[in-house]
This record gives structure tokens, sequence and C-alpha cells, in this order.
């Protein structure tokens, strides 16, 4: 499945990327577990991938000069949340409003509603931003 996330009044594309589900996920509260944990999963591969040296700028340079440590100064990137909890932030979201669901153009109103879901179904995820002063 093709799942689509934008966020509403940006105007850059939209992250697109293709997510695995099984014929076991039948409502949204199920394809949400299954997109939490993808998310989950990118998050930890990106947090590893971050502590990994891949170019030193010149300020890294100039600063193993300096102390004779070359390399990035670390950076604390926290853990990833369990994803029972990861699990009902995104589904107290999609209560409280903060995004829509769409799946092949049809929108998405009840967790526990039967999806019907095609391997080339897009799923398209749309995050709402409050606006100042509102």
């Amino acid at each position: 499945m093709i799942v689509q996330t934008k966020i509403l009044g940006d105007t850059s594309s939209p992250d697109i990327q293709e997510v695995s589900v099984v014929e076991e996920v039948v409502t949204l509260r199920q394809l949400l577990e299954v997109l939490v944990s993808h998310e989950l999963a990118s998050y930890e591969e990106r947090r590893v991938r971050s502590r990994t040296l891949w170019v030193l700028t010149p300020g890294d340079v100039a600063r193993g000069v300096e102390t004779g440590r070359f390399g990035r100064e670390s950076r604390a990137v926290p853990a990833a949340p369990p994803l029972d909890v990861a699990l009902v932030r995104a589904i107290e979201a999609f209560t409280d409003g903060l995004y829509f669901v769409f799946l092949d153009d049809i929108q998405v109103e009840d967790l526990d509603a039967v999806l019907r879901i095609e391997s080339d179904s897009r799923l398209r995820l749309v995050r709402l931003v409050a606006l100042a002063g509102g």
C-alpha cells in the first residue's frame, strides 16, 4: 500500500512511502498500529544512523585540530516511545481531529470501520495545523 503524509498548508511535496499490510488488517485502528510500528522502526533506524560519522564538516576539522578529537559532537537523540504509548497517542490525535485519513480518496472517520485495502491502495494522512490567533 502507498502511504502519503501531508501537512495542510505546507508547500513541500508530500512524504510518500510503501508499507506492507497483511490481510488481517481490516480496521483503521489495526492499520494505525501497523503504521505506528513501521514509523517507530524507521525512527530507530534514523536514530542509530545519526550516531554514525558520515562526513566531517570544516567546523568538525577545526574543532578536531583544537581538541585532538575528530568527529561530530554527539547529539542526544531521544528513544522512541513504546509501541503501546505511541499507538494511544496516534489514536488520540485522530479522535481529536488533528489529522484526517483518506483511503483511496474516501475519508475514513471511524476507527473500527471495516476497510477494503488492496495492494495498490493509497492511504493519505493529512495533518492539520492550528492557525495563530484563532
